[in-house]
């Protein structure tokens, strides 16, 4: 039979509720921060965070925030950078997946917005874009085709004029 007994309360999974019970219960004396710990069902470090911000009167976020790192974007700034993109796509001016990410670092350098990206190449990286296009799967960033030079030197105003006029004799 093992000795340890594993965690009864998982990372994450603790009720808000129980947090503001917990807390109440301790800071009106009713009974001490390990005893309401167990009670409650709440981690006691998270508890005794908790009562010691609410003490110094801090702001206390009861629910937990799980992971090391936070967004980059919050959600609205997400979708406007989304259709701001799919602006450009639909103005036939596609960003390519290089330049949205360039984009997105100069976006966080000049709203001074915390990030991680790269500042020796000042572009954001690979898993920033993939987390991105998992979040926004209607995001639209394809390369462009190159145009061959008879297109581009046939594409002038004499030759122009000349299809139109050849198409109105044939109406």
């Amino acid at each position: 039979m093992p000795k340890f007994k594993g965690r009864t309360i998982s990372h994450g999974e603790r009720s808000e509720e129980n947090m503001k019970r917990a807390i109440q219960d301790i800071l009106d004396h009713k009974m001490s921060e390990r005893a309401a710990a167990e009670r409650y069902e709440v981690p006691r470090t998270s508890l005794q965070d908790c009562v010691k911000a609410v003490k110094q009167g801090q702001q206390i976020i009861l629910k937990p925030i799980l992971g090391r790192f936070q967004q980059t974007f919050t959600p609205e700034y997400e979708r406007q950078l989304c259709q701001h993109v799919t602006d450009l796509y639909n103005c036939l001016m596609p960003l390519t997946r290089s330049e949205f990410l360039r984009f997105a670092y100069d976006l966080t350098e000049k709203t001074n917005i915390n990030h991680r990206f790269n500042k020796e190449k000042r572009m954001a990286g690979k898993d920033f874009f993939l987390a991105f296009k998992k979040r926004n799967p209607d995001l639209v960033l394809r390369t462009s085709e190159a145009t061959s030079l008879i297109r581009i030197t046939g594409f002038s105003k004499p030759k122009v004029d000349q299809f139109y006029d050849l198409l109105k004799l044939q109406e």
